[in-house]
């Protein structure tokens, strides 16, 4: 995982998401990988989910050895559903790290329709997002958000309580400064002398 952040707990969890990939090869004694299999063996063809950490790198390996699939939150059924309105789907339910595997999960899309989705899908939450930002009790009434969606709301309601209480302070009230005042002086200084 080349773009991985190694001390990351928030990307250690999305790396743990298990995604559907299909082995290329026999694998001796990895039978214990699917869990419906009964055999020692691991065999070529068997469809099996395995965390993103090791499908990608049975899939870096040359010759690779899993095909990695999209999971199906990202495949197209899904992938109209938010094309079509992203702000009334339950991203909690959905996938709690939506936008950060489907980061690692395009590239594995040929068609490079994860990637469109994944844009799509947080210009249209984002508008909601901010919108609940300025009214805190309005955050709890949205549809339940990813994780990244909850860090960034909370975040953005915690900086507009801090500007508002900033304004409603009024003992630093907001003046030129004397730079800026003096250069006016001496830019209408120097108008006059043409």
């Amino acid at each position: 995982m080349a773009n991985s952040n190694y001390l990351s707990v928030f990307d250690i969890l999305v790396s743990n998401e298990k995604v559907p990939s299909k082995f290329l090869h026999n694998l001796p004694r990895m039978g214990f990988l699917d869990p419906s299999a009964t055999e020692e063996d691991l065999k070529a063809g068997s469809s099996v989910e395995i965390p993103l950490w090791l499908a990608e790198s049975l899939h870096a390996r040359r010759p690779p050895l899993v095909n990695v699939d999209l999971p199906k939150i990202y495949k197209d059924a899904y992938r109209e559903i938010l094309n079509a309105d992203a702000c009334t789907v339950d991203m909690h339910k959905l996938g709690q790290y939506f936008y950060e595997l489907g980061y690692y999960i395009a590239k594995y899309d040929i068609k490079g329709e994860v990637a469109t989705t994944l844009v799509n899908t947080f210009k249209q939450r984002f508008r909601m997002l901010l919108a609940a930002s300025v009214s805190s009790d309005s955050l709890g009434s949205m549809q339940p958000l990813s994780a990244s969606e909850r860090e960034r709301a909370v975040a953005a309601a915690k900086t507009e309580r801090a500007l508002s209480t900033w304004l409603q302070r009024g003992d630093s009230p907001l003046t030129t400064a004397n730079m800026v005042a003096n250069h006016r002086k001496r830019k209408r200084a120097e108008m006059e002398m043409i």
